[in-house]
């Protein structure tokens, strides 16, 4: 069985203990850092394709989305946070209130670099963004002005 019907067996099951009043949609994105999020003015749960790999991953996000909705049933718009409705929410499905998750994710990789010279030594100065044009930097070692040199993709 693949993640996308385990997860819709498990929300049905949440929906069967802990009724919301609607039936909560499922769609998946690929999210890259979030691994789910609850859109409750849509009443959908939305799920990385990217960050959930496991069973166990995909069991804790969707219950701490539908900790979300759950919340927001209860306690209106107020409750569209981790407070304490959310916290209450988490304990009643039989969860621990964590905020975030710790599972392993692709951040975004910087693609390029600047390359900057020292006027002094020729030294060779990379950063991950241009610097402020209308200021004049010294390379830290020798004291001479460095100017742009160029842009490289990142290797």
């Amino acid at each position: 069985m693949d993640l996308i019907e385990i997860a819709n067996q498990q929300l049905l099951e949440l929906s069967r203990l802990f009724p919301l009043g609607y039936e909560p949609k499922l769609i998946w994105k690929p999210l890259r850092v979030t691994a789910g999020q609850a859109l409750y003015l849509q009443g959908t749960i939305a799920l990385s394709s990217k960050v959930i790999v496991t069973e166990e991953q995909l069991r804790d996000t969707l219950v701490h989305e539908y900790a979300h909705l759950l919340a927001v049933s209860r306690h209106g718009r107020k409750a569209a946070n981790h407070g304490e409705h959310w916290q209450q929410a988490m304990r009643d499905l039989g969860a621990e209130p964590k905020r975030t998750h710790g599972y392993a994710v692709s951040r975004n990789q910087r693609h390029q670099e600047v390359v900057y010279r020292c006027k002094g030594c020729g030294a060779e100065i990379v950063t991950k963004r241009l610097l402020n044009r209308k200021r004049r930097y010294l390379h830290r070692d020798c004291g001479a002005f460095i100017t742009y040199s160029h842009h490289r993709e990142k290797e």
